[in-house]
């Protein structure tokens, strides 16, 4: 059996293994915990195993009624797109509040003074 690899397989597992390089140093810095750590090596070693073994995701667009394989990883992609959006919105929102929080307790002291 002879295993033929295109380039543009090569220069996705390169990006996937960066990505996921990137993620291990976020957590070894403490910028990420376990549960986001575990999020995205996740993803990135799954977008690995989908370039090798392409029939996973056929497999998957066949058992949810999808004609093309292709349209399941977009349909992935859009989705996982709103999730993080969503945290994104959901952290800045934090943020905010938080910030809200720090400059009205400023203000009051410098009043006090």
């Amino acid at each position: 059996m002879v295993i033929v690899i295109t380039s543009l397989q090569i220069v996705v597992v390169l990006f996937a293994l960066f990505a996921l390089s990137r993620a291990v140093l976020r957590f070894k810095d403490g910028n990420i915990n376990k549960k986001e750590l575990a999020f995205w090596s996740s993803i990135w070693i799954a977008l690995i195993v989908v370039v090798f073994l392409p029939g996973i995701a056929g497999g998957l667009a066949e058992f949810l009624g999808i004609g093309r394989t292709i349209d399941v990883l977009v349909y992935a992609a859009i989705v996982l797109l709103f999730y993080l959006i969503f945290k994104l919105y959901v952290k800045l929102e934090t943020i905010e509040q938080e910030i809200t929080t720090i400059v009205r307790k400023v203000a009051l002291r410098k009043k006090k003074r």
